[in-house]
């Protein structure tokens, strides 16, 4: 559904600056969804690629036939003869309710091949692969199976007992919060938490964070960091006699809290995150210590980061942040990050790139949650309402244009071949539906 709407229109009567003349699109109409199976600000729900839109979600369960757990579905549309059209498919009818951790991330591999993964809180990878490119009819299951008995146990008795080190395509075991990422070339990145020593004891498994990076043309995912060896007891390897791990952060202190990635312009991996303290009495949704790291080649092994390499300046070690963030890179090749110190408006943070120092943290319009910038560097922020600001290198940010009504917890992506925002969001405050605005730039 075409809205028409151009801004120097739609704007004038309201006496609200101009962000950009666009067009803006209802990509897709309130879909019905679970308001009690997500809250969560990890997953990365929403693609586009080569005019195909992806997106995820869970939805309410049969109450009849698997109480206690909602159901996985994944969405696909295009636009045939100027009207989008929608593919919808459910792959998993017993994902966990559980608000805050098994909610679905996709994205496009740059052969058109849709990955997803799900159903993820201390798990084996639930992971499927569609079994054509642009295409969700058909999925095929590259994880590591899990019993009903076992997703019982973890619903009613919050026990898991995974001791291998990982059978799935990805790396890693007892899985939570899978992000993906794309850099310039299209080539696909995962982030995760992940145990290193998934034999052990709650309390000694090393939660690590992991990265992946998926080679499209062998299909295969090679984890990125540096390796540790194990030893007796930590995990079960079948066939080696030396095995070890590949870790992106750990800490023995702390636990790393959602790696973001973003990528220049020569596809060097940028990432933040923070850290649990593990000696703290507070719930993993407090974290601390923002910290940061390039690396210049992410196909190279490279050291591991702790709790005191990469730290961000400007923040007393005693400062608390909400766990969800997020992370572009500019024009210029700054890096763009928006962090949540708890109970305060978000912080936008630039990196000069030049000087290798961090700038003065500045709050969000709006206390925006996510940053983009588009092909002519243009740099975007999107905050609930829907509202987006825009800003030219070096310059003030616009005053608000507005998308629909009562939207919140949007989650953008950019096609630059369309030069165009995709936006995901829901309808509040009941979030019991999902909308997909389409905002075209030229």
């Amino acid at each position: 559904m075409k809205l028409g709407f151009h801004l120097s229109c739609l704007l004038a009567g309201l006496g609200i600056g101009l962000a950009q003349a666009g067009e803006v699109e209802l990509v897709m109409s309130p879909f019905e969804i679970s308001p009690q199976g997500d809250v969560s600000v990890f997953a990365t729900p929403i693609d586009v690629q080569n005019g195909v839109v992806a997106v995820a979600f869970v939805t309410a369960p049969d109450v009849v036939t698997t109480p206690g757990y909602v159901n996985t579905v994944v969405r696909a549309g295009s636009q045939v003869n100027g009207i989008w059209q929608w593919t919808t498919t459910r792959i998993d009818t017993h994902t966990l309710l559980d608000p805050y951790h098994t909610q679905p991330s996709l994205a496009f591999d740059r052969n058109g091949y849709l990955h997803v993964a799900y159903n993820l809180h201390n798990l084996p990878w639930q992971y499927v692969v569609s079994h054509q490119p642009y295409d969700v009819s058909q999925f095929d299951f590259n994880g590591q199976p899990v019993t009903l008995g076992q997703l019982d146990e973890l619903r009613l008795a919050n026990k898991t007992h995974y001791p291998d080190a990982g059978k799935a395509a990805i790396p890693g075991n007892q899985i939570t919060y899978p992000a993906f990422f794309k850099n310039h070339a299209g080539d696909l990145y995962v982030s995760y938490r992940f145990a290193m020593r998934p034999a052990r004891g709650w309390e000694e498994r090393a939660r690590a964070a992991g990265v992946a990076r998926y080679d499209a043309d062998t299909r295969n995912w090679i984890a990125v960091g540096g390796s540790v060896p194990l030893g007796a007891g930590d995990a079960e390897y079948a066939g080696k006699s030396n095995p070890s791990t590949t870790v992106f952060a750990y800490d023995p202190g702390y636990i790393p809290y959602l790696v973001t990635l973003a990528f220049d312009t020569d596809d060097a991996l940028h990432a933040v995150w923070t850290w649990w303290d593990r000696a703290s009495n507070e719930s993993g949704a407090v974290t601390v210590l923002p910290s940061y790291r390039k690396l210049a080649d992410p196909k190279q092994s490279s050291a591991i980061a702790n709790a005191v390499t990469g730290r961000i300046p400007g923040w007393p070690t005693n400062a608390v942040f909400n766990t969800a963030k997020s992370l572009a890179i500019a024009a210029n090749g700054d890096v763009l990050a928006i962090l949540e110190p708890q109970g305060r408006n978000r912080k936008l943070l630039r990196l000069d790139r030049a000087t290798g120092t961090w700038g003065a943290a500045e709050d969000t319009p709006y206390s925006a949650s996510k940053i983009l910038v588009d092909r002519d560097g243009n740099e975007w922020l999107f905050a609930s309402g829907l509202n987006l600001f825009k800003r030219a290198p070096g310059g003030n940010w616009s005053r608000p244009f507005g998308i629909g009504r009562n939207l919140c917890d949007p989650r953008p992506v950019y096609s630059q071949t369309e030069h165009s925002f995709y936006i995901l969001a829901k309808t509040c405050p009941a979030r019991d539906k999902a909308v997909v605005y389409r905002y075209r730039l030229d």
